[in-house]
């Protein structure tokens, strides 16, 4: 079982320390920070008024195990970002949807918007599952690409409105 916490200045450290190479930077927030990832960096981005930016933790152990972000977009809509299983030994556990659900607990119920969106990598096959299990689906419409050491990563927009995510929930 996890739960959501409040990123702090305190959790940089441990943040940095996960992101040992550029590829998993610009996996979990596309072209937001520049590898190295530094504590000037998380400075900028624990300051954004916009970020709702927490520490994934595992219930049993009390342990930060991963991160995750909220963007608010605007009243009504907001982004899912940043979301990683920075411990290596929890990866491959299937805790992906239970972090969804908890970030989609928030930005419903205490910031109550009425859409999340998200983007992932197209070869990202396992986020991809995750996000349809909770009721994402993609947006066609919004694709974009990215060059990283020049190969092209294609991003996938999904999203999930208020009424699709209590109807999953029941």
């Amino acid at each position: 079982m996890i739960k959501l916490m409040q990123f702090r200045e305190s959790d940089f450290d441990t943040l940095i320390s996960w992101i040992d190479r550029k590829e998993l930077l610009v996996q979990i927030a596309g072209n937001v920070f520049s590898y190295p990832l530094t504590i000037d960096q998380l400075e900028r981005y624990l300051n954004d008024k916009k970020s709702f930016s927490f520490n994934i933790v595992d219930v049993p152990e009390n342990k930060v195990i991963g991160h995750a972000e909220i963007y608010l977009s605007d009243e009504v809509s907001c982004k899912l970002d940043k979301i990683l299983i920075g411990d290596k030994t929890n990866r491959g556990k299937g805790l992906c949807q239970q972090v969804i659900s908890e970030l989609l607990e928030y930005s419903f119920v205490k910031l109550g918007v009425k859409k999340v969106e998200l983007n992932v990598y197209d070869w990202n096959i396992a986020g991809i599952r995750c996000y349809e299990k909770a009721g994402f689906i993609e947006n066609k419409d919004k694709r974009f690409s990215m060059q990283v050491d020049g190969n092209e990563w294609m991003a996938i927009n999904m999203t999930i409105d208020m009424s699709t995510w209590i109807d999953q929930k029941n």
